[in-house]
């Protein structure tokens, strides 16, 4: 199974939605380090609608304890700032697939310690920095499910 791992997340809706497709694709989801709202939040569950009790997520509160087991397995750090296009990555049932919060992506000393293990979303406009979290989740996600026959 793949898991989705969303280190710091700051706005509920996109961690409800990631949840949601979590839910749908039978995915793990895992939601890690200091969070920007409370699990309790109504806009986190108005996003998951009412598909919560169907989704397997974990929240895992210790970040650095969470990372230093996440390296030792097979992952994907997704980051504007690295050259690799998603599509270039080979993706295995078990991976995890890292993103950062939507404020500040993944911290860069992570990204340059694990260099070999980034990847990124290409984007044709230069004036368009990022995109939004749940799109970027579900665009790699299907990405991934797809080359290991999940669906």
């Amino acid at each position: 199974m793949i898991t989705v791992v969303l280190l710091d997340p700051k706005i509920p809706p996109n961690t409800g939605s990631t949840a949601r497709l979590c839910g749908a694709m039978n995915v793990k989801l895992d939601i890690v380090g200091n969070i920007g709202f409370e699990l309790t939040d109504s806009r986190l569950k108005r996003a998951g609608l009412d598909y919560w009790d169907h989704i397997e997520w974990k929240y895992h509160a210790d970040r650095d304890s969470y990372i230093s087991e996440l390296v030792k397995k097979r992952f994907h750090f997704l980051s504007t700032k690295s050259d690799k296009p998603y599509t270039k990555c080979e993706f295995k049932d078990g991976d995890y697939l890292v993103f950062g919060s939507e404020t500040a992506g993944i911290e860069e000393s992570l990204l340059k310690k694990y260099w070999d293990n980034t990847c990124t979303i290409p984007m044709i406009n230069p004036n368009i920095r990022s995109l939004n979290l749940a799109t970027s989740v579900g665009i790699v996600l299907y990405e991934a499910l797809r080359q290991t026959d999940a669906y």
